[in-house]
């Protein structure tokens, strides 16, 4: 069982990764947050013994043997290179760094880590995304075109996705959910980027972004992300023979998920595939306990550099 320490006391921490540490089977020791009210009624919300309002103090529990970031963007590098200094593994939100050169510095430090260190993709790890390369690429031929859109609706100002000079925006929340996306149908980087921003004039953040990825030999992404539309998600691959269709594929609901696959191609619906309910947070959190509990050093920078590096390219595309 591993002892987890949570380092603030943001709403994904609250209503999904701290439930999940404890469905996956293991201990919340300790949290912290800027306001000790705030850390001592999220503590006893989730049992934890342990309560600070000192990201220091966290690091500094020798009861507490990972960590979980969920910090804004802007403070995922330094204080996960605080963590694997303090010995601590390391479980950090998504995007794990703001650009390619905010990503150098961790790069560095995990490369004499001894520890496991991971970007919180939560998506790799639903049987949905597992699906994809061992039932739908195979079953519709080779891949084509992939379409993502993810959308949602956010106007408070106050908001952590509202402050551009803390990595907030579109393409940062969601739009790193889209990049992966490709790289994990694909398997490769793009060999062209074009994109367009939309900013908001208040907030100075990308509201809506689009792009179109090519991949070569004709393999393209198009993707739109946006923070002020309807609640919308949906992930299309079209194959030389069919296509599939993820129809939540982010934000996968508790009750299930469907999949439609036509491998022989046709507008009809196709073939409806229901998978069972699936925790992604709790089976990404028993994927990182299984790499701290195997005792070799793991991180998954790899993926995180490329998403990375095509997020720069995006954003400067549309310059």
């Amino acid at each position: 069982m591993i002892r987890f320490g949570i380092m603030g006391s943001a709403k994904i921490a609250r209503t999904q990764v701290a439930p999940a540490i404890l469905e996956a089977g293991h201990l919340i020791q300790a949290v912290s947050s800027r306001s000790l009210e705030q850390a001592q009624a999220f503590a006893h919300s989730v049992g934890a013994p342990s309560y600070c309002d000192s990201y220091e103090a966290l690091l500094a529990d020798e009861q507490v043997d990972a960590v979980y970031i969920p910090l804004p963007n802007h403070l995922h590098v330094p204080w996960a290179i605080k963590a694997m200094a303090a010995g601590k593994h390391v479980l950090c939100e998504k995007p794990i760094a703001l650009n390619t050169d905010d990503l150098q510095p961790l790069l560095a430090a995990a490369a004499n880590f001894n520890g496991t260190l991971m970007e919180a993709f939560m998506v790799c790890h639903h049987a949905q995304w597992q699906a994809i390369h061992q039932r739908l690429l195979p079953a519709i031929g080779e891949l084509r075109a992939l379409h993502a859109i993810f959308s949602y609706g956010l106007t408070d100002e106050k908001n952590v996705r509202n402050v551009p000079e803390w990595g907030g925006g579109g393409l940062m929340d969601i739009g790193c959910y889209a990049v992966l996306a490709g790289r994990w149908c694909f398997q490769a980087e793009p060999v062209s980027v074009q994109s367009t921003l939309d900013l908001d004039p208040q907030f100075g953040i990308d509201r809506q972004t689009s792009a179109l990825l090519d991949y070569g030999q004709g393999r393209t992404l198009s993707l739109t992300v946006c923070t002020q539309a309807a609640r919308y998600q949906r992930l299309l691959m079209l194959g030389s023979k069919g296509w599939a269709e993820l129809e939540i594929p982010f934000n996968a609901p508790s009750e299930g998920v469907r999949i439609r696959l036509a491998p022989e191609g046709g507008i009809g619906a196709g073939e409806l595939i229901e998978l069972p309910p699936q925790n992604q947070y709790a089976t990404m959190v028993s994927a990182f306990a299984a790499h701290v509990e195997s005792g070799k050093a793991w991180n998954n920078l790899e993926q995180s550099s490329a998403v990375i590096r095509v997020l720069d390219r995006i954003r400067a595309a549309a310059k």
